[in-house]
């Protein structure tokens, strides 16, 4: 399995999102992974444990977040709320503070899943994004979009995010793996 689909699962298995059966904790997959007897496969473990975040609200922004982990670009706050004089604009999928740039992971079934639109009409739905949107930017923030055909393509997402202002830095993101365990060599 990738990193983009293991952390997709990781995510949904700590997380809310999760709709069928019990999820488990971090600590009780960190106790598994110490029974592993592959170090590849106990490394590979952690490193999904390390990206995954129970924040996450959708496959397509864990996928996204992973891709951004592989390309080497910083880590996002996930779920962020944001505020003007009129209130509560909304929380976004993901912001980079330093950037001041938000960026939204968006699926089509957000516009055209009646589950998800409630007693919203698409056209409203849309409408209200773009209000949304408008505020964020009134604020002073970049807002970049993408959908599933850019979080499941890395040169794609690596190209809208550069645009956005979103470039690799020269030291690790946070949540960067190290190369050995504890108590390992990386020879």
């Amino acid at each position: 399995m990738e990193l983009p689909e293991a952390v997709a699962v990781t995510d949904a298995v700590l997380g809310s999102r999760r709709t069928t059966g019990e999820g488990l904790t971090r600590q009780e997959l960190l106790d598994e992974s110490a029974r592993l007897r592959s170090a590849a496969k106990r490394r590979r473990l952690l490193e999904v444990l390390a990206l995954a975040d129970e924040a996450s609200e959708s496959v397509g922004e864990s996928r996204s977040r992973a891709l951004i982990h592989v390309l080497g670009l910083p880590a996002p706050v996930l779920q962020h709320c944001f505020y003007d004089d009129d209130g509560l604009i909304g929380r976004t999928d993901f912001y980079w503070p330093e950037q001041r740039v938000i960026g939204e992971f968006d699926g089509d079934a957000k516009y055209l899943d009646d589950a998800l639109l409630g007693e919203r009409s698409t056209r409203e739905a849309i409408l209200a994004e773009k209000k949304r949107e408008d505020r964020l930017r009134a604020l002073g923030y970049k807002v970049v979009r993408w959908d599933w055909k850019t979080a499941t393509n890395a040169r794609l997402l690596s190209r809208k995010l550069a645009a956005a202002g979103i470039t690799a830095r020269k030291s690790p993101p946070r949540g960067q793996i190290p190369l050995a365990l504890p108590g390992e060599s990386t020879t």
